[in-house]
């Protein structure tokens, strides 16, 4: 089965901008550019299989470790939607990136753990899904997986949404292919919780407290960072006021492309191409001044269904959510804007 790299990429600057109020586009831009050197699907041996390259060989343990924890959960995601274009399930909702508070204890030593993913499912119906990457594996089920079902088992089993059905994937990716076994509840039938012991008062509270916490950046730090990006912006081009630029600074700190690339769908757009190595691979980073609707996302949705629908990839691999959109272009013919457009409009 093709998966989309573009939307294994988007899926962790989803999780990027997520973190923030705001966002940041370089972030978005060398977190694309490391995924997808260190990932490719272009063809080999015939197959279009999501494999590893020799760049993520070469990597230091703890950016191997990122590349696999991101590609994990863009895996989940890639998978059940290319699932969903070849008609083989029926069309899901999906939703990412700590949607839920993070209100379950790990065990005795304390700290909060929750899912990846909210799965809306027919007849308003919901899954959770749990994500999880590795380097090595087979497609087998191993104990480690068994492990890592019990403890999302758990975890509906004592979390305010107890009863609702439950999802894992598991992704191996290796130098010549990658696995994503799916594993899931039955999702017409509620979880049977695992009995636990009464919480005391203090306990309850405590979790509670959990559940109302917010992770944001302090005021004054985040004013700093803020104040930092649009000195730097303004000292290299005209365009927003500070109004405009403290209100949404992940579009105006992007690259501003040339006039006659300023739109796509008709929606003003910034970002740029970025290379990927010297075989003229590259990475687009766009971010849209406000969220594509109606036949603008349609437009953009049936670019990415394309290649999936024959369950191939296509040299210019496009997906979009929310307000952004990724592109992997496996030369350097296709990692232009007009080439964007085309595939797009």
């Amino acid at each position: 089965m093709a998966v989309s790299l573009a939307r294994v990429v988007l899926v962790n600057g989803l999780a990027s901008i997520a973190g923030s109020r705001y966002g940041s586009y370089d972030a978005l831009r060398l977190e694309a550019q490391l995924l997808a050197t260190a990932l490719d699907n272009t063809r080999m041996d015939g197959r279009y299989a999501l494999h590893r390259t020799r760049a993520f060989d070469c990597s230091s343990l703890h950016i191997k470790s990122f590349i696999i924890t991101a590609a994990g959960l863009g895996l989940l995601t890639a998978s059940l939607e290319s699932l969903i274009i070849q008609d083989k399930i029926k069309p899901l909702q999906v939703e990412h990136f700590d949607l839920m508070p993070a209100t379950t204890s790990r065990g005795p030593k304390g700290g909060r753990s929750r899912p990846d993913l909210l799965v809306s499912l027919p007849n308003y119906r919901e899954m959770i899904g749990e994500a999880k990457g590795r380097r090595y594996g087979s497609g087998r089920t191993t104990k480690e997986v068994l492990k890592a079902l019990k403890k999302l088992h758990v975890w509906a089993s004592i979390n305010a949404r107890s009863g609702i059905s439950l999802a894992l994937s598991w992704a191996s990716i290796l130098e010549d292919q990658t696995y994503v076994n799916l594993y899931h509840t039955d999702p017409n039938r509620d979880v049977e919780l695992i009995p636990q012991e009464p919480t005391g008062p203090e306990r309850e509270r405590r979790y509670a407290e959990m559940a109302r916490e917010v992770s944001v950046l302090p005021s004054t730090l985040e004013d700093f960072h803020l104040r930092r990006e649009w000195e730097r912006i303004s000292n290299t081009l005209a365009g927003p006021t500070p109004i405009e630029f403290y209100e949404d600074p992940l579009f105006w700190s992007a690259p501003n492309p040339s006039p006659e690339d300023r739109f796509l769908v008709d929606i003003p757009i910034r970002g740029a191409w970025s290379p990927l190595g010297a075989d003229g691979r590259s990475v687009f980073v766009g971010v849209f001044r406000r969220e594509p609707s109606g036949d603008a996302l349609t437009r953009i949705q049936r670019a990415y269904n394309y290649s999936l629908e024959q369950s191939a990839i296509t040299p210019l691999d496009i997906a979009s959510g929310g307000r952004l959109i990724f592109a992997i272009a496996q030369d350097r013919e296709v990692a232009t804007w007009s080439a964007l457009r085309w595939r797009v409009e």
